[in-house]
């Protein structure tokens, strides 16, 4: 049998493992701030100075900018997104309009003992590696949730804002300005997030959420504080 061509192709599996380790990378730098907001780059001197591929770092970029945490500059390669308290006030919004109404979806049909076993403390994560394992496990916790909601739309919205927020997890979580008492207390609310669900309690789900969030604000905001990085906004 003779294999005909159709002029489609696609990248190799190697191809992809270099650009989901390039993603994988860059977005470390991003979240940890050490590519921190604001700043511009070339696709060339990120690949030189992280040792990755051109094809691999083009691709990884590409999935960067929908994920919101970089933007192309058209001649002039790419901007790490700038933190500005607009910003920071839109994506919280978003989220305490979502996420209470996500929480109370999820009861009924979400997998408890998996939550818990997903839930992870933050203050234990003391390293860089082990913070990034926390954010991804925070990810992993809300998207199990709003996964479970069986609405898809909405699960791809909290999934798109779960991958912008992890540099504000971050931030508002390991900041000097954020104490381990602030940290137990984001855990909490995970916990009473939990305990409302296997409760059928659909009020209390809502309110967990909300109170968690505006944790999750106060901490971020408090943590701008001691950025050297300039914030812009009102």
């Amino acid at each position: 049998m003779t294999s005909q061509t159709t002029g489609v192709t696609s990248a190799s599996p190697a191809t992809q493992r270099q650009s989901d380790q390039a993603f994988d990378r860059i977005k470390s730098e991003i979240i940890l701030c050490r590519l921190a907001p604001g700043t511009h780059f070339s696709e060339a001197e990120l690949s030189t100075r992280l040792g990755l591929g051109r094809a691999a770092t083009r691709a990884a970029l590409t999935r960067l900018a929908d994920t919101r945490l970089v933007q192309p500059v058209p001649r002039h390669g790419y901007i790490v997104t700038p933190i500005t308290i607009p910003a920071i006030r839109e994506l919280f919004e978003l989220r305490l309009i979502v996420e209470p109404a996500a929480a109370a979806l999820a009861i009924g049909k979400v997998d408890v003992a998996r939550l818990r076993a997903i839930n992870r403390a933050p203050q234990d994560a003391r390293s860089e590696p082990e913070r990034l394992a926390f954010l991804d496990s925070n990810r992993a916790f809300h998207s199990e949730i709003a996964a479970a909601t069986g609405n898809r739309r909405l699960a791809g919205l909290l999934e798109s804002l779960g991958e912008e927020m992890q540099r504000l997890v971050h931030l508002g979580l390991f900041s000097a300005a954020v104490t381990d008492p602030e940290r137990e207390a984001a855990d909490h609310e995970h916990e009473q997030l939990i305990e409302a669900i296997a409760a059928g309690d659909a009020v209390a789900a809502q309110a967990a959420a909300r109170q968690h969030i505006e944790h999750s604000r106060k901490l971020v905001m408090a943590a701008l504080t001691t950025t050297d990085w300039p914030v812009h906004g009102s």
